[in-house]
């Protein structure tokens, strides 16, 4: 997991767009790691909740619900527009919302035939100890509003905040 962004919007954007391309999404173990790494003090129901979402994965694609990612299986998650908006006069709170790509590989099988398009998620990132965490600390997650949809082609969402990410 990437660490060390700036305190700035934009580096709770980057954060965001880092840790959601990041995030592992079949080995709750890895995931379990990671997501210490990345939650807020004032939430620590955030890793529990991160593991339980890749155990609800692994149980979906019929792998029993612990375990590390089978060989031949690759997901990518590419995140293609984001949005930061502080929760806080400080700027010390940010939500970072993400419109994403998300594809599997399966060795001999080939590409997804079925990827993810277009998702939209969001993450509250809160700046504490020289970094950007994950909270879902209900004093912020309460103020959690959504933007415009993203839409490459859409002056509102231009307007609204949405930038494209670069892949570089």
């Amino acid at each position: 997991m990437g660490t060390g962004f700036e305190h700035s919007n934009l580096g709770a954007v980057s954060a965001g767009v880092s840790y959601w391309e990041d995030l592992d999404l079949l080995d709750d173990v890895l995931a379990r790691k990671q997501w210490k790494a990345i939650a807020a003090a004032d939430s620590p129901g955030t890793v529990d909740q991160g593991v339980s979402e890749v155990r609800k994965v692994r149980e979906g694609v019929g792998l029993p619900p612990s375990g590390g990612t089978p060989d031949g299986i690759t997901f990518s998650t590419s995140v293609k527009a984001a949005l930061g908006r502080s929760l806080d006069k400080t700027g010390d709170v940010v939500v970072v919302w993400l419109n994403y790509d998300r594809f599997a590989t399966i060795r001999d099988k080939g590409a997804d035939d079925n990827p993810l398009r277009d998702e939209t998620t969001s993450l509250v990132l809160k700046w504490e100890s020289g970094d950007w965490k994950v909270t879902t600390d209900p004093q912020w997650t309460a103020k959690v509003k959504g933007p415009h949809a993203y839409d490459p082609d859409s002056k509102y969402a231009w307007l609204d905040g949405w930038r494209q990410v670069s892949d570089d």
